[in-house]
């Protein structure tokens, strides 16, 4: 499992893999898939085609708080407006500081996927407006509006609704990101398969893991041990996670998958390739560093597994 808050490096690196492998058309075809309004995926249509205009503003109220952003939310139902202004992205904000710390490259069109709710809002009759400047520090804004009603004026007055949040208010810990996990890993084990899953969750364990797979060579598996338990602790999961360290030899059983609980809980079909986001991921970071990964058991109706990892 990656984490949920660990999703942004995933997306960022999936973009990437895709255009390398398949050109920049991929890509926007992935978008398509992600955002498709069919209330399958990301919930946004769900929440506009109950309550219109507003189900911008409670959509948003939800993901924005848990993703702890730096933003300003405006709702003028009577006038046909919603506005969001985003001070600092956590998304694009995480990459450009992992690029600092990692060295890891942002997709170079990392924020148009977000233009992609369009789709959604279409959908229902209102319109989009995304503004991309301030996008190279992690800032850009959206105007979203009835057509039937609005009069093309944003005028903030007694009938606006005004949410204003800063990022030290919230905890970064947003579940619904497993959901996008989810698909884009559905996505490539449906269209290029199982290789093409293994190829990327390499990729990924390389270019995000570095600094861990140094300190595995240095540290030896005290220094896995200490990851897997920091990502079930992030998970609010810690109750989910057994683990036994002897020496060169670490067993890990995982009585159940958080990101698998969220997926059934959510109403979303788990994919036939998740389990591969532990098994490669930790296949890799043993390998790389001498050592052999065995998964010995896996649930795919609760993600519940036993894995070990001795020298090879």
């Amino acid at each position: 499992m990656i984490s949920c808050t660990e999703f942004i490096l995933s997306y960022s690196e999936l973009f990437s893999y895709l255009e390398e492998k398949h050109g920049r058309e991929e890509v926007s075809r992935f978008w398509d898939y992600l955002f498709a309004p069919t209330g399958d995926g990301i919930p946004l249509v769900n929440f506009v085609k109950k309550e219109g205009i507003r189900g911008c503003f409670s959509y948003w109220a939800g993901t924005l708080n848990e993703e702890a952003a730096d933003f300003t939310m405006y709702l003028n139902e009577k006038a046909g407006w919603f506005m969001n202004v985003m001070h600092h992205c956590p998304s694009k904000g995480r990459l450009l500081t992992a690029k600092e710390e990692i060295g890891i490259t942002p997709y170079r069109d990392y924020c148009l996927h977000c233009d992609y709710y369009r789709g959604a809002v279409d959908k229902v009759g209102l319109k989009y407006i995304y503004n991309f400047n301030g996008v190279d520090h992690a800032a850009c804004s959206m105007l979203i509006y009835d057509p039937k009603v609005f009069d093309g004026r944003v005028i903030i007055d007694e009938n606006t609704e005004i949410m204003d949040r800063k990022a030290a208010q919230n905890e970064y810990f947003h579940r619904d990101f497993h959901s996008s996990m989810n698909m884009g890993i559905d996505y490539l084990g449906e269209n290029y398969g199982l290789e093409s899953v293994k190829e990327y969750l390499t990729r990924y364990t390389h270019a995000v893991y570095g600094k861990l797979l140094a300190s595995i060579k240095t540290e030896g598996l005290a220094a896995l041990e200490a990851k897997i338990r920091d990502t079930y602790e992030k998970e609010k999961a810690s109750d989910a996670l057994e683990l036994e360290r002897t020496g060169d030899s670490m067993k890990v059983h995982i009585k159940y998958c958080p990101a698998v609980r969220h997926l059934h809980a959510t109403n979303r079909k788990v994919s036939d390739w998740y389990r591969y986001t532990t098994e490669v991921v930790m296949d890799v970071l043993a390998r790389d560093n001498g050592y052999q990964f065995t998964m010995e058991s896996y649930d795919e109706a609760t993600g519940a597994a036993s894995y070990s990892f001795s020298k090879a």
